[in-house]
């Protein structure tokens, strides 16, 4: 989860690179390295600084792996954190080096190798923290995650897949949870409240079914997610918890806007479509429930 943190954060500095970001060029534009050189590094120092004071603030223990509470406290939502994080990392990476000049499978490759790394360096500092350990897991995930892009660039059967993410508070034990640890949470801290995250994987329906009857812009999506039915062992380690499947509608924002077609919105368009907006929805496990729209 603190890699979905450096990239919100890293989004902010970056995001007007991709504004401008444009197809292949000649040749590489050295002032544009420099200034995206300079933006990344600002944006992960920062980062560095609030993640180190937020979960590394505790003194340091020798280099550990995790050992199997990772693959319990959230139930593997986080693991899709990871890769969604690892995605977006190399995406913002690779429309630098686009709007710098680079052709696009030098950047692609770029932006992967940077969301790689960056994983790797979150779990080298986690494997020093004493709650924490180098998950192998989490940095599988996020370099899936970084890699996918490049997957699609070769393979067109995955160029109709898109990744994304919904959050709706829907329940407060993630919060009662931490308060029984001890621990004072912002209301607004939602980046570890997995009760209330999916995770989608969504398909362009055009590819599977022909129908005039069904928009250009309408998917189907698969949701994962958690309950709220975690609770705390004698350790103080959540435990339990229910995965959640769902079967859902989405939307492609960059087709439902086709006419909005301007340098920006067109970046607009990009970030907004990893974003699974409400639709009509049916959860499938462990429970079925149908909702006309689920947030």
């Amino acid at each position: 989860m603190k890699f979905k943190i450096l990239f919100l954060l890293t989004t902010f500095i970056m995001f007007s690179n991709r504004t401008y970001a444009q197809a292949d060029t000649s040749r590489i534009n050295k002032k544009r390295i420099f200034i995206v050189g300079g933006s990344l590094a600002s944006a992960t120092l920062g980062t560095y600084l609030y993640i180190q004071n937020a979960w590394w603030s505790d003194d340091q223990v020798p280099f550990h792996f995790d050992d199997g509470a990772d693959m319990v406290y959230a139930k593997n939502v986080d693991k899709l954190g990871h890769l969604m994080g690892g995605l977006q990392a190399a995406d913002i990476f690779t429309s630098s080096m686009l709007w710098a000049g680079m052709s696009e499978e030098n950047a692609l490759w770029y932006g992967a190798a940077f969301g790689s790394g960056l994983q790797l360096a979150i779990e080298i500092k986690d494997a020093y923290a004493p709650y924490w350990g180098f998950s192998k897991l989490d940095l599988a995930f996020g370099a899936a995650g970084s890699l996918f892009p490049v997957i699609q660039y070769y393979n067109n059967n995955f160029k109709d897949m898109y990744f994304k993410f919904s959050y709706y508070k829907r329940s407060d034990i993630y919060w009662k949870l931490e308060r029984e640890r001890g621990k004072e949470i912002s209301e607004y801290a939602w980046q570890d409240d997995y009760p209330n995250q999916t995770y989608w994987l969504a398909i362009d329906m055009s590819k599977f079914i022909e129908s005039s009857l069904i928009p250009e812009w309408l998917n189907l999506a698969v949701g994962f997610g958690l309950d709220d039915s975690q609770y705390l062992n004698e350790n103080n380690t959540k435990k339990g918890g229910k995965n959640e499947w769902y079967i859902a509608l989405d939307y492609d924002i960059p087709k439902i806007l086709k006419k909005w077609d301007t340098p920006l919105a067109k970046n607009i368009k990009h970030w907004l479509n990893y974003i699974h907006f409400p639709a009509p929805t049916l959860r499938i496990s462990p429970k079925v429930s149908f909702y006309p729209l689920f947030l």
